[in-house]
């Protein structure tokens, strides 16, 4: 295995756009998340992509671009596994691969702390897996965090904005995400149904 920032090594961009366009055409819950994905892949501080045999079998994004406080970044961003049915074998490339090159790289670009976050509260196991897996291991919130952007001081209370956030602190900033107790992220969104 082999991993890639395809913002430095900018012959593999061509050959990952090719395979996200095929994304779209998925049945699989965030297919959505990467309509017009070029535009996005140059608002990254990196996005990486995992090689084997010279086959793009993951890829996943160290992302800020305005929308979390300048003090921190996330990681993991519009991570997907082009094997995706096959989740034995794509569990580790997120903790084996990614996080440590997304944890270093946010180190070394000045960030106080890196998080990695998944939506829908019911998937908090497996975050709480993913965040086991991980070294260095990040610590996982006890409320949600919302990765939305706040616009004029409001937060946006988008079911999907309210997410599970493992988090790796480089020094003693603080880690500044909106949160919410799950009692009452639980209570708020009793009647959402979300993929």
């Amino acid at each position: 295995m082999k991993i890639i920032d395809v913002l430095k090594v900018t012959q593999w961009q061509a050959p990952l756009l090719e395979k996200i366009q095929k994304i779209q055409h998925v049945d699989h819950h965030n297919s959505g998340n990467y309509n017009n994905f070029e535009t996005r892949l140059l608002e990254y501080d990196c996005f990486t992509i995992l090689l084997e045999n010279d086959n793009i079998v993951a890829m996943s994004g160290l992302y800020n671009n305005g929308i979390f406080p300048k003090n921190t970044i996330r990681a993991l961003d519009r991570t997907y596994y082009f094997n995706w049915q096959n989740k034995s074998v794509n569990q580790r490339y997120a903790s084996q691969y990614f996080w440590p090159y997304h944890v270093k790289l946010a180190q070394e670009l000045g960030y106080s702390s890196v998080f990695f976050s998944v939506q829908n509260i019911k998937k908090r196991r497996a975050l709480l897996d993913t965040a086991r897996r991980c070294h260095p291991t990040p610590t996982v919130l006890t409320t949600m965090g919302n990765t939305c952007r706040v616009i004029n001081g409001e937060i946006n209370q988008d079911v999907l904005c309210w997410q599970n956030i493992a988090v790796y602190k480089f020094n003693n900033d603080e880690f500044m995400l909106p949160t919410q107790e799950l009692p009452d992220h639980r209570q708020q969104y009793a009647n959402i149904k979300i993929r």
